[in-house]
């Protein structure tokens, strides 16, 4: 094989290992998120109570989207304040935010649930 061919070959991947590597996130980028998706949960957290109040009128009907929409809201809301002052304190330690959407405004259609905590995240 001549070296030119070679040399256009190891170029190529070179190239795709730099590329793979480049798509890594880094630690300090993973514990800036987590940061400010704790802050971010902190600070909008009262935003769960309408949320929640319109998705359970959208499911069942007005009386109880506002008096359970209500209720499950305040709880909501004591939930993302949790997991928000946990996410603060633990930003260090880059894992996946406990709320499902990570932030209140990200799918505000959606239900927050809190599932798969503490995970690692490899992404």
């Amino acid at each position: 094989m001549k070296n030119w061919l070679r040399a256009v070959l190891l170029l190529g991947v070179l190239g795709a290992m730099m590329g793979a590597i480049a798509q890594e996130e880094s630690y300090d980028v993973k514990a800036r998120r987590k940061l400010g998706i704790g802050l971010g949960n902190i600070v909008s957290s009262w935003l769960e109570i309408p949320k929640t109040m319109i998705n359970t009128y959208n499911q069942t009907n007005f009386w109880f989207g506002i008096s359970g929409g209500l209720l499950k809201g305040l709880v909501n809301t004591g939930g993302r304040v949790l997991t928000g002052t946990l996410d603060v304190l633990t930003f260090y330690v880059p894992t996946q935010p406990v709320p499902q959407p990570a932030l209140v405004w990200e799918d505000f259609d959606a239900d927050t649930h809190y599932g798969q905590a503490f995970r690692l995240d490899t992404k």
